[in-house]
């Protein structure tokens, strides 16, 4: 399944986004930071990956603090152990219903995680973002607070942010999207070691 999600992350961000500094002659999206201590969050339709996240701990380097701090411009970010870093968030475009209307594989990915987060002990994330996600993260109902001003990486306009959960954000998410319910078929503490194994839920 791990191989699946990364071959999943290649075809979003590489071949479809064009990050090409993450390219990988046998197309499989990995990085220093895919270690035992991350949480891997993906929908499948099948064996087929169809929406995924990457969550880290900031307790330890991640993208943030080892890859991008200039972002911050100066600023402290949020981190502990109560505080992950949301990276790699996608859903299969290839997989898009309408390109008007609200993507239910991306709803149910960010339902997920929500879902996650009380379960997993945390408040909240860091991420660095479109500055046209903040709108969209505080209608799904997160407390988004930026950290820095908008600036430009790789050719990108990204701000970071630290965004925190309530206990109005998976109904808020729900709306947005138009779900019900739950994603999961697998619970974060029905796993044997849920920051070393993926968690699946059904599509």
């Amino acid at each position: 399944m791990l191989d699946a999600m990364y071959r999943f992350r290649h075809r979003v961000f590489v071949d479809t986004m064009k990050w090409e500094a993450c390219r990988k002659p046998d197309g499989r999206d990995i990085d220093q930071f895919d270690g035992p201590d991350c949480i891997h969050v993906a929908a499948c339709d099948g064996e087929a990956v169809i929406s995924y996240s990457r969550l880290l701990l900031t307790t330890k380097p991640h993208l943030q603090s080892h890859v991008y701090p200039e972002l911050l411009q100066g600023r402290p970010a949020p981190s502990g152990p109560y505080i992950m870093e949301w990276t790699r968030c996608a859903a299969a475009p290839w997989r898009r219903p309408n390109s008007l209307a609200a993507d239910p594989n991306a709803g149910r990915q960010f339902l997920a995680v929500t879902e996650m987060t009380p379960s997993l002990g945390l408040v909240g994330y860091i991420a660095q973002v479109h500055p046209t996600m903040i709108t969209k993260l505080t209608a799904m109902g997160w407390d988004v607070e930026p950290l820095a001003l908008p600036t430009r990486y790789d050719g990108q306009l990204v701000v970071p942010i630290y965004m925190e959960w309530n206990s109005g954000t998976g109904d808020a998410t729900r709306r947005v999207f138009g779900l019900r319910g739950t994603p999961y078929d697998v619970l974060p503490d029905a796993m044997p070691a849920p920051w070393s194994e993926p968690l699946r839920y059904a599509s």
